[in-house]
């Protein structure tokens, strides 16, 4: 136990004044002429005996009196532990209590029946009261005193250090700045709310304290700072950001950072006592300010900061709860796109959910909007949205605050004909959280990539043209490719760099100049695809042709002859991870492209720099897709026909047919679709086509109207753009060689996860924190109890004024009511 005011216990000296006045006007014997002289003697032994034990019992009660009135006036603090009583103690004492008084009024009541003098009876009944209060005190020290005081010391973890309320602190303010804290009631956001209680809380602060601010937002960690108007001044430049690290991780730095301090004003102070347990000149506490959103924490709790806080008891921890009990809202959670990056001329389908929570409104529209080509945005589409909802729903959202209902909803672009298309869905309503009422995306269209199809039989290389590019599409200029088809006579001649990939189907034998060429051409970063197939009945020229010194500097593989698989067999493509299927994924998996038959094959050998992509089913695991890359380009060799000439039924699978021709068209590429569409606090990434120049510098434009320099290392053929932390519209500007023109653009948004507003619940953050080993607030208020009850302890004055009150009952009692009976009994003898 602590006092706040410790000298005034010198005033226990005046218990003693009862003392004095005991003696002072003790009674004296009276003479009386009385002719019974015996009766007397007797009743005055009698008298005497009941008169002292009442004598001593008001003499301890006005003692008491005057010790409950100097310690409550001290003010003692007790460490912070549950003082009330429990179940069993209450019940106990209430047991033990009626107990008494049927023991008392029975005992009473069996006097009262044998007809004994009241001279006997005052007797008996002071007796009684002696007994039976000493006997309900011993009964109430085992039964509840016991068990309480065993409980409470169980729960004081640790005693309280030296008590003042003038003492300096060490605190740090971590605020939360995620976009949750927009969050706005009676005009004022969560932030700003949290902001108010911070600078109230800062000007009740002792002087010489010390505060140092922290945010969410950023790792930065400001320096300590005795200037509270430099404190000041920095919590209310804070900012919401899209970006926003977990709470959790943010709060184990400022715990640190306190230990980090205590270890270095402990080396500092020489000469001084060690600060084993934490005590310093300093109190240390955090501040955290939040809304107390589930998703500003970590999904899986770690033990470490817990354990590092049961170590720390000189600690203190406070959290201020500024969210509101009931949130309203509607918003775009995420948006989705069919395609990120298409070929001029094609469509996109944007799907998108909304999520509502506590909104009932029938006139919220959903607005669709891409800027043109001077950035100004035009609205092309809109839809209705209905947030009414159901009597059930209604009674689910009171049960579960901030609880998130959400519909699907699609809309689509056509006929997009901008290199860059950067666009937002925006929902016009008027509900308090506003960041998520709009979503930003960023569509990339380029012109179909050129396509050279090299075969001796044309009607083979027609059929995969029209696989790649389909004569609708192409009438419509909705084509992703070109294809040229050309025979084996004119490889020679036409210049490869002109195409972007190139497929030769059915070849049997090439000149050393053509596969010379063809390997430069893959070097340079061209695609180059062999279909085998057709061996055109010369196979062993067809060997010795792929097996040549010229051949072998471009293919994967060495090609041993052709076999025949009975019964037929089929791909392999079960649990395959290589992102050349990757996207069979997304359309239900590659079942149907694995169950087509394949009857012949080509038996290859993979050279050491081949890879093999994938197997045929048969027992020898033999290559069906081998692969290498060459130079800045690549060479994939499928080793089977792609015709219904009695090599494979793949023609017959339909739409898997068609996504891997897509697939394997892109794969050769080998420029995978650069992500436009980021979340806060992504890096985002771009690259560059191969056969383009290699640029040296970019300029990145923000959405906060910031022009960042980003510099491409040398050799490199990607460049990473970290700074992603504002939401909006990026582009990407090639300013290399003094020309400046737009290379690429990508959008960012908020994670859906702002808006959910779902707290966090007590067993949670016990978790994170351990039981009882932080202080929760709403309100300024509250944290002034919490933390003078913290800082100082448990105040007991109330307890004592109680008990102060009831001892002063009691001695009025024994003072007027028990000498009241006497006098009525003596008077009426």
């Amino acid at each position: 136990m602590s006092l706040i005011h410790p000298g005034l216990l010198f005033g226990i000296a005046l218990a003693i004044i009862p003392v004095i006045l005991h003696f002072l006007l003790r009674s004296k014997p009276k003479k009386i002429i009385f002719p019974a002289l015996a009766l007397l003697q007797r009743r005055k032994i009698q008298n005497s005996r009941r008169l002292k034990l009442r004598h001593l019992w008001l003499l301890l009660l006005r003692i008491l009196i005057i010790i409950a009135i100097v310690i409550a006036l001290a003010r003692p603090s007790l460490p912070p532990a549950n003082y009330s009583f429990s179940t069993y103690e209450l019940v106990m004492l209430i047991t033990i209590i009626v107990i008494a008084l049927l023991s008392y009024a029975g005992l009473i009541r069996y006097f009262q029946q044998h007809s004994v003098s009241q001279q006997t009876m005052n007797t008996h009944r002071t007796y009684l009261r002696g007994g039976v209060g000493l006997a309900t005190f011993l009964l109430l020290l085992l039964f509840v005193l016991w068990p309480y005081q065993r409980r409470i010391f169980a729960e004081i973890s640790e005693p309280l250090p030296a008590v003042s309320e003038n003492i300096p602190v060490t605190a740090i303010f971590l605020f939360d700045t995620s976009l949750s804290m927009d969050y706005r009631q009676e005009n004022q956001s969560r932030l700003d709310q949290a902001k108010e209680i911070a600078g109230q809380h800062l000007s009740n602060l002792p002087a010489q304290s010390r505060v140092s601010v922290l945010s969410s937002s950023s790792e930065d960690i400001s320096p300590y700072q005795s200037d509270l108007s430099a404190v000041q001044s920095r919590i209310k430049a804070l900012k919401t950001s899209a970006y926003s690290l977990f709470l959790d991780n943010r709060l184990r730095t400022a715990i640190n950072r306190q230990e980090d301090d205590l270890k270095r004003s402990q080396n500092e102070q020489t000469g001084s006592q060690t600060e084993s347990s934490g005590s310093s000149q300093y109190v240390r506490e955090i501040y955290l300010y939040t809304d107390l959103a589930r998703s500003a924490w970590s999904s899986q709790p770690s033990q470490l900061m817990k354990q590092q806080l049961e170590k720390l008891k000189w600690l203190g921890i406070y959290i201020i709860d500024v969210g509101v009990t009931n949130p309203q809202n509607i918003g775009i959670s995420q948006i989705r796109l069919s395609r990120e990056s298409i070929t001029l001329g094609n469509s996109v389908t944007l799907k998108t959910e909304i999520v509502s929570s506590g909104i009932t409104s029938e006139n919220t529209i959903l607005e669709l909007f891409t800027q043109n080509e001077k950035g100004q945005l035009i609205k092309r589409d809109q839809r209705p949205l209905s947030t009414i909802s159901s009597s059930a729903e209604n009674r689910e959202n009171a049960n579960n605050p901030g609880l998130n209902r959400g519909s699907q909803l699609e809309m689509s672009l056509s006929n997009i004909d901008q290199p860059v298309t950067q666009g937002e869905l925006r929902i016009t309503s008027s509900d308090p959280y506003l960041p998520d009422d709009v979503r930003f995306f960023t569509i990339v269209a380029e012109p179909p990539p050129h396509i050279l199809i090299v075969s001796p039989d044309q009607n083979s290389a027609r059929l995969w043209s029209d696989v790649l590019a389909p004569e609708k599409l192409v009438a419509l200029k909705k084509n992703r490719y070109l294809c040229k088809v050309a025979s084996l006579n004119e490889v020679e001649s036409i210049p490869l760099e002109d195409f972007a990939a190139v497929y030769l189907i059915n070849v049997s034998s090439l000149s050393a100049t053509s596969w010379q060429q063809l390997t430069k051409y893959a070097q340079k970063g061209g695609g180059v695809c062999f279909i085998l197939g057709s061996d055109g009945n010369s196979p062993e020229s067809m060997i010795v042709s792929f097996n040549s010194e010229a051949a072998q500097k471009l293919l994967p593989m060495e090609l041993l002859g052709s076999l025949k698989f009975i019964p037929p067999e089929f791909l392999d493509l079960e649990n395959n991870q290589h992102s050349l299927f990757s996207y069979f994924q997304n359309l239900g998996g590659t079942g149907e492209l694995a169950s087509m038959e394949v009857s012949r094959f080509w038996r290859v050998n993979p050279t050491k720099r081949g890879q093999v992509i994938a197997h045929y089913t048969d027992s020898r695991h033999s290559p069906a897709l081998v692969e290498q890359s060459l130079g800045r380009g690549k060479v994939v060799v499928l080793t089977t026909g792609i015709d219904a000439k009695g090599w494979s039924q793949f023609l017959f699978a339909r739409w898997s047919y068609l996504a891997f021709a897509d697939q394997l068209t892109r794969y050769l590429l080998h420029t995978r679709s650069n992500r436009t569409n980021y979340l806060a606090g992504e890096v985002a990434s771009y690259q560059w086509p191969v056969s383009a120049n290699p640029p040296v510098s970019f300029l990145l434009r923000t959405p906060d109207l910031k022009q960042l320099p980003i510099t491409v290392e040398q050799g490199k053929s990607s460049v990473l753009i970290p700074n992603t932390t504002a939401v909006g519209h990026y582009q990407l500007i090639n300013n290399s060689n003094n020309q400046t023109r737009l290379a690429t653009g990508f959008s960012v948004n908020v994670s859906a996860r702002e808006s959910n507003f779902q707290p966090i619940s007590v067993e949670e953050l016990n978790q994170f924190l351990g039981v009882e080993r932080y202080s929760l607030s709403r309100d300024m208020e509250g944290l002034k109890r919490t933390i003078r009850s913290e800082r100082l302890g448990v105040e007991i004055f109330p307890m004592l004024a109680a008990l102060l009150l009831i001892i002063f009952c009691l001695e009025h009692f024994t003072a007027n009511y028990f000498y009241a009976i006497d006098q009525s009994t003596e008077a009426s003898s």
